[in-house]
Formats: structure tokens, sequence, C-alpha cells
């Protein structure tokens, strides 16, 4: 199973991932399951439970408890290899928010990203060793019991750990594979973006062969396609080439954020006491060619920005009687942003603390000027 990153946007939605429920919590880590879940993993069942009817048809009605049974023993092993991955992240300091559970899309939400290749590399292959491991443990439990529907459900599990382990390898984005090579070309070309862009190409070569699948079987095996073939190609390999090309997409815009800087980005600020009308500190602001109004306390220190939008706001036979006071916005602790930062803490401060403008501080702490998050976003697209 992958494992995603930070999604390079000005902000995250705070809670559980759409579409899933929270089932517990794990060392601080939101466990939740998709609402998808629960009727997936009821085919599983209805199809496990005609496998073990046919075998032992002395067991009736409850052939459905144990294949139930199964399900959620193979949901539990996607559970190990998930929290394989959050425990070694944590282990060399990375967060972990969220591991999100399901058959097809399960994920472990680590924020930020690695510091050296080696921890992507062991963030990365963990997961996958641990369904290889618990596969091993399944089939050696299947040969202590050799023998009825205990033997057929361990078997079938170490089968399906075999099978996520083994495809979860697969050198190419999104898949856990896939970061093991970024980590790879990162060591080798000491440049993180290469890696990602290398692995997001794997990625589609590899979405590319799923859906040429069934038409390769039929070539070489000489094996007839079905359309459940054909449907699954095309779900898995649709699956691999979204993740894949977000991944590319986001490695290129991850390559312009050295370029930006907030020297470069912040406007030009005037500053004026909470009293003054609007109307004056426009007057102020276009004599003074600034783009930004800072609002001062009685002791000259910045406490409050007015936006654009909110001067806007108001109409011009009435800017000379509000003033800027009225319509300013506190600044907040974490609205505060240092002018020699650049893209990577241009874009946490963005996320980790919403806002539409930040007040930007030079090293002595002096006011410098004001950085507003549609100037960063339209930096982007220029880029």
């Amino acid at each position: 199973m992958s494992e995603s990153r930070d999604p390079q946007s000005p902000a995250q939605p705070a809670g559980p991932t759409p579409g899933t429920w929270v089932i517990g919590r794990v060392r601080g880590i939101k466990l939740t399951m998709r609402f998808t879940w629960l009727p997936v993993a009821m085919l599983l069942a209805l199809g496990f439970a005609s496998v073990i009817g046919a075998q032992f048809p002395e067991l009736g009605s409850w052939r459905y408890v144990a294949s139930f049974a199964f399900v959620v023993a193979f949901t539990a092993s996607i559970l190990i290899h998930e929290l394989a991955h959050a425990l070694v992240a944590l282990r060399f300091g990375i967060s972990v928010t969220e591991i999100n559970l399901g058959f097809f899309a399960a994920g472990t939400h680590i924020e930020g990203e690695r510091k050296s290749p080696f921890e992507e590399f062991a963030v990365s292959v963990v997961g996958p060793l641990a369904s290889l491991l618990v596969g091993g443990l399944a089939y050696l439990g299947s040969r202590a019991v050799d023998e009825g529907v205990g033997y057929v459900a361990l078997f079938e599990l170490a089968i399906a750990n075999l099978i996520v382990g083994v495809t979860n390898l697969l050198p190419g984005l999104p898949l856990d594979g896939g970061w093991v090579l970024r980590a790879l070309v990162w060591k080798l070309t000491g440049n993180m973006h290469k890696g990602t862009i290398a692995a997001a190409w794997a990625g589609r070569l590899i979405a590319i062969a799923v859906l040429a699948a069934p038409v390769i079987l039929e070539r070489v095996f000489d094996r007839q396609p079905t359309l459940v073939d054909f449907i699954i190609a095309l779900a898995v390999g649709f699956f691999l080439w979204m993740g894949s090309t977000a991944s590319l997409m986001q490695a290129r815009l991850r390559s312009k954020l050295p370029s930006l800087q907030v020297r470069t980005l912040a406007r030009r600020a005037i500053a004026v006491h909470a009293g003054t009308p609007i109307s004056e500190a426009v007057r102020l602001a276009a004599g003074a060619q600034a783009g930004a109004v800072v609002v001062i306390d009685g002791d000259d220190k910045p406490h409050a920005l007015v936006s654009e939008s909110a001067v806007n706001s108001v109409a011009q036979n009435q800017r000379p009687w509000t003033t800027v006071g009225e319509v300013a916005t506190r600044i907040g602790a974490g609205h505060i942003i240092g002018v020699n930062d650049t893209g990577e803490e241009i874009l946490a401060t963005l996320r980790e603390n919403p806002a539409s403008e930040y007040l930007v501080l030079d090293a002595n702490g002096q006011v410098y000027g004001v950085l507003a998050t549609a100037d960063v976003e339209q930096a982007f697209r220029n880029r």
C-alpha cells in the first residue's frame, strides 16, 4: 500500500479523509476506514464462502462466518503493513497523522519529506516487507494445521499478503516500490526531485503494462481474457496512472520552490494607527507606492492587517468615516513570516496557518511588508 505525502497546497483539511470514519488511535495516529470497506468486505466474504462451502459442505451457514473472519484477518494484515510505515517514520522523527484502511487505496499519511535517501528507503520498503512476513507466517501456520478450514484460510491469507507485498515492491509511483526507486535515484544523483520524476515515469510504464496485461496473457500464455480481467486491468491501471501523474506534477511544482522568495513576493506596506480613516490609509499607500496596510498600536508595534478585500468591501463614500481598525484582522502568531523564507518555508506557513495575508518581518524584527497568498499562487502559475 502506498504512503501519501503532503499535497503542495496552501492548506490541508482537518479531520479524517473524506469518505472515511474514525475507528481509533495508535500512538496518537488516527485510524480511519473507508466507507467502501464494508460492501467490498461482504463481496469478498461471499466469494470466499463459496470456496469453503465447496470443500466443506458440512459447515452449512457457518461458512459465511468463517469467510468474514478471513476478510477481517486480511484487513488486519493491511493494518500491519501500514503500521510498519508509520512506526518507522516515527522512529525517524517524522510526523504521521493518519492511517487509512481499505482494500484498494489504503495509505499512511506522513507529513513532510524524508531528510535523506536512507529514511525514504526505510520508511517505504518496510511496508511490503511486513506483508511478506505476515504471508510467510500464515503459510507456516497453514503447514502446521495441514487440513480443514484453518488450512484453507491461512493458505489464502498467505497468498493475499504475498500478492500485496510483491505488488507494492514494483518500482513505480504511487506504489511503495516507487518510493524505494525514488530513494535510490535520489542517492545516486543527489537530487530528490529527479528521483520523483524517474519513479513517476516508471509508475506510468507499469500502468500501461497493467492495462495491456489481458492481451499479453492471451498472446504469451494462450489464455483467453474475460470481461472481469479487462475491468480489473482498467481499474488498477487507472489508479496507477493517476497516482504516478499526480506525483509527476508535484515534482514539477516542487522544482519551482527554490525560486520563490518572500523578499521578492512581499508587498511594500505602510503603518498606520487604528483610528486612521480608510480613505487616508489608501491615500498614504498610493503615495508610498505600497500595496498593503499594517495597523500599529500605541507603541508602534504591528498588531493587525488590512486586506485589499476588506478595503474594497467599504463603499467609497463611507471610507472617510470608517477607520482601518474597523476592518483590520488581528495578526496571529502563525501569520508572521520572515523576509528570508523561501519555497518550502513559505508553503509550510501557508499550510499550517491558512490566511489571505501575512506580516513580513526582517532579520531585526521590523516590518518589511505583507505577503499575500494570492501573490504566491500567481507566482506558481507564472513559473
